[in-house]
């Protein structure tokens, strides 16, 4: 089951804390009532000088942007319209009042105002590349369909491609024994290709839409082939939204596995998820799923049969910005139910990453580039000991990764990706104790 697991890429979450001193905390009780106060105080001064003098348009600016940052975005809309009364030659105004309209979802008044903005033949480069990209979203908001692909492919390496624990030293029926190397720790190389496809037909303007995902994994070992993998997942339900800037979706989920080119496991289910935007921060989104896995023996896994059951996941995903910084993150609780109760376990894990990119020109032309590096930790606690193993001892594994991914644009929506991963599990039992390195190497294309 572990293959399948790593097949998933994951999202990150990232916990931030703060710390502060008894003292410090009591020197600061009394001052947020007066800096709020101050604050809008500034905010009625501001109103008063902008009501008593129109015209100053130094004065109707600041006041807009003190609106904004309170979140009275009728009030900055107000005072920017004032201003181009005075003067209709400021592109800024017209990019700024195209932004407020657009977080209304006002969409047709914000591409009036953008289109406006960059009409003047010296308009600021910069203020065009704002402005496109809003049309660009603008135009994708309003579609009656959105469809969007992403894929990738490549070549990869494994110093331990079958997992195989790190010592030969191992147990069984509760003694220890010696494993034949073959079923130890075995580096090879696999090819491999992964898609992921979404589809969201709209319903109306608010939001509502009937969505599909669509999630392919196929990997073929040169030697290990025992261990080819392949996977498909679809995720088909409505999404009704609430306001504007959140929503919850109801949703089927089915999937069919393969490992060693026979039938691993087929799964069916569904889910209920909960997304919310943090203003410009970024996006949280929940969920729960609960699936129903039929596990198939085969010749390479005889016993595979065995873990047929339940399976009940909970997670939290974020993707959040703060200023230059930004991380996503997921943090999750897993729940089986397997037939044989040695293959029931509880799973907790965190993982998280923190993309940061930037421009470089590449022969004359700018590049886009990321990097991002990776750390995630997991504990799975297993409900009974398998008496094959060992009759006397739970099975109980903790689990590191490490790693990080590169992405460089090559043309448009064409890139080549570079991933890193090392992963190290300390179990319980010197069965499951292991690690491996992996690299990858690999184009990628978005649609």
């Amino acid at each position: 089951m572990k293959f399948i697991q790593t097949a998933k890429v994951a999202s990150v979450l990232l916990t931030m804390t703060a710390c502060c001193s008894g003292a410090a905390a009591q020197s600061t009780t009394s001052s947020p009532i007066s800096a709020a106060s101050a604050v809008q105080q500034d905010y009625d001064a501001l109103f008063q000088q902008m009501y008593k003098n129109p015209s100053d348009l130094e004065v109707s600016f600041k006041f807009a942007e003190q609106a904004v940052k309170r979140g009275d975005y009728e009030a900055a809309i107000g005072a920017l319209e004032r201003m181009l009364f005075f003067n209709p030659n400021l592109p800024r105004v017209k990019l700024e009042l195209g932004v407020l309209y657009f977080k209304l979802g006002s969409y047709e008044l914000a591409r009036s105002y953008f289109q406006e903005a960059i009409k003047a033949a010296d308009a600021p480069d910069d203020i065009r590349a704002q402005v496109r990209a809003y049309l660009t979203e603008i135009d994708r908001r309003l579609a009656r369909y959105e469809f969007s692909v992403f894929t990738t492919a490549g070549l990869r390496y494994q110093t331990n491609a079958n997992l195989g624990p790190s010592s030969l030293m191992v147990r069984a029926l509760g003694q220890d024994a010696i494993l034949n190397s073959a079923y130890g720790k075995n580096p090879d190389w696999n090819m491999f290709q992964t898609l992921t496809a979404n589809y969201a037909y709209k319903i109306g303007t608010r939001g509502d839409a009937i969505e599909a995902s669509f999630l392919g994994v196929n990997s073929r070992q040169y030697r290990l082939n025992q261990f080819n993998l392949g996977l498909v997942e679809l995720v088909v339900g409505p999404r009704i939204a609430i306001g504007q800037n959140a929503s919850f979706k109801l949703y089927g989920i089915g999937d069919q596995a393969w490992l060693g080119d026979a039938t691993y496991f087929s799964a069916g289910g569904g889910g209920v998820s909960a997304r919310t935007a943090l203003g410009d921060r970024g996006i949280l989104e929940a969920f729960v799923e609960q699936r129903h896995r039929d596990f198939s023996n085969s010749s390479n896994f005889p016993t595979a049969g065995q873990q047929t059951g339940d399976l009940l996941s909970a997670v939290v995903t974020s993707d959040l910005r703060f200023g230059p910084l930004h991380w996503t993150a997921r943090a999750g609780f897993e729940q089986n139910r397997a037939i044989f109760d040695y293959y029931s376990y509880k799973r907790y894990s965190i993982d998280m990453a923190f993309p940061y990119g930037f421009i470089l020109p590449v022969f004359g032309t700018p590049h886009r580039f990321v990097i991002a590096p990776t750390i995630g930790f997991s504990w799975a606690n297993f409900d009974a000991p398998n008496p094959i193993v060992d009759p006397f001892q739970v099975r109980n594994d903790r689990e590191q990764r490490y790693g990080a991914i590169f992405d460089a644009q090559v043309y448009r929506n064409v890139g080549l990706r570079t991933q890193i991963l090392y992963t190290k599990i300390d179990s319980s039992l010197p069965n499951y104790t292991t690690d491996n390195f992996s690299v990858s190497i690999g184009p990628t294309a978005r649609f």
